[in-house]
């Protein structure tokens, strides 16, 4: 059995229902977003999310806008109502990754285009991807001395990895590494340390007395942590422990005299980023790089998704891989998760939007926005942001600073 939708093109399809089945879940069934349709039953508008179908009667679900949301889900693989996406593509003896992408034309509008790549082809083919993206960002550049933040977890790891394989194709330059051990599992610290034994570059370990010593700590890290997610906010606790981390970074690049930084931030990372800062009216900085007072950021893995990644370690180095569940402070808010799934969903639907978003972004951020104004803490040393939409800084410290001054876990600045 089925019932009828019909877009704005005057375009028939057939959406597949049982009887006693809520048309809701054929709606939901078929992809398609609950405010671009409405249903009649016997030509009357009925209410989709609670109406139960009968056999007896004619249904038709209508699209309410024009646009080629049939052929969008057809691309997508989630309609077989048109030509099946892999026609015409050529397809290894042992696929390993189908690679989706709709190429922005001069035109304006988009050509969609589909790959499929064994494993070695794939590694092959992901290592330029990351050469191309590094290079025509100028993110790195002759001369250049990086320190590379390592968590241990999947990103940073796979960003080591691609840095130290691909050296020989990037600018020259020297590379070292930092790892701060007091949020890290024993297992991520390991592959911190492997890696760098295995491409021969130095790493500093920052071990849990040297936060203590930066912020002035009465307690441990961990419990400064816990008395954020209880008395303050627990959708907090994640910012709070990157900034512990990223803290400790700068410490060692300025110590080191290094004025570049690599960050593990992925293609959905800097997205989601983007898609938070239209929700809550703060400009997000560069998609690629930026400067924070006498250091600059950059985020090589721009161009990657998170699966990517994870295909690429897996193929590469799946010890690597294979890696548990989040620790308590590295899970983020549920709000944060909801900018993910927005985030992913439109990489989802149209492939290849997130470099289309991020050239805007950093085309917007040079061009119309006031470049942020960053001060160094004066307690733990990291950069952060004053100005308009910012927390006063009369203090001299940064919002985590202040944090723990007001819980008491943290003594007073002279």
């Amino acid at each position: 059995m089925y019932i009828e939708f019909l877009d704005r093109l005057d375009r028939k399809f057939h959406l597949d229902i049982e009887p006693r089945e809520i048309i809701r879940e054929v709606i939901a069934r078929n992809h398609i977003p609950f405010d671009a349709v409405i249903v009649r039953k016997d030509g009357e508008v009925v209410d989709d999310w609670r109406e139960v179908y009968d056999p007896a009667h004619d249904y038709k679900v209508h699209m309410v806008r024009a646009y080629h949301l049939p052929d969008i889900l057809a691309l997508n693989g989630l309609w077989q109502s048109r030509a099946t996406p892999d026609a015409g593509v050529e397809i290894p003896a042992e696929p390993f990754y189908t690679k989706r992408h709709f190429a922005h034309s001069k035109g304006g509008d988009y050509n969609a285009t589909q790959i499929v790549f064994g494993r070695e082809e794939f590694v092959e083919w992901i290592e330029q991807m990351f050469v191309d993206g590094t290079i025509s960002q100028n993110l790195i550049e002759d001369g250049d001395k990086v320190l590379l933040a390592v968590s241990g977890g999947k990103d940073s790891l796979a960003l080591g990895y691609f840095l130290s394989r691909t050296k020989h194709r990037l600018p020259d330059y020297s590379l070292s590494a930092v790892h701060v051990m007091a949020f890290s599992k024993p297992a991520e610290t390991s592959y911190a340390i492997k890696m760098a034994e295995t491409f021969e570059h130095p790493l500093t370990l920052v071990e849990d007395d040297e936060l203590v010593s930066a912020y002035r700590l009465r307690v441990t890290p961990r419990e400064a942590l816990s008395q954020v997610c209880d008395k303050v906010d627990p959708s907090y606790l994640i910012a709070a422990s990157h900034s512990m981390m990223r803290s400790s970074v700068e410490r060692v690049a300025r110590r080191d005299g290094i004025k570049k930084v690599g960050f593990g931030l992925m293609r959905e990372d800097i997205l989601t980023s983007i898609v938070k800062s239209m929700f809550v009216g703060f400009p997000f900085g560069g998609s690629y790089k930026g400067m924070q007072n006498d250091i600059e950021f950059i985020y090589p893995l721009w161009p990657i998704g998170k699966k990517e990644l994870t295909l690429y370690l897996e193929a590469l180095y799946p010890d690597s891989n294979k890696q548990g569940s989040p620790v308590t402070f590295q899970r983020g808010s549920l709000v944060r998760d909801a900018h993910y799934m927005i985030a992913e969903t439109m990489e989802t639907i149209l492939p290849g939007s997130s470099f289309q978003m991020m050239e805007g972004q950093q085309r917007l951020f040079e061009s119309y926005v006031r470049m942020p104004e960053f001060r160094v803490c004066k307690r733990c040393e990291m950069s952060f942001q004053v100005g308009p939409g910012a927390l006063p800084e009369a203090s001299g410290l940064c919002e985590l600073c202040q944090t723990f001054t007001n819980l008491g876990v943290a003594d007073d600045v002279d």
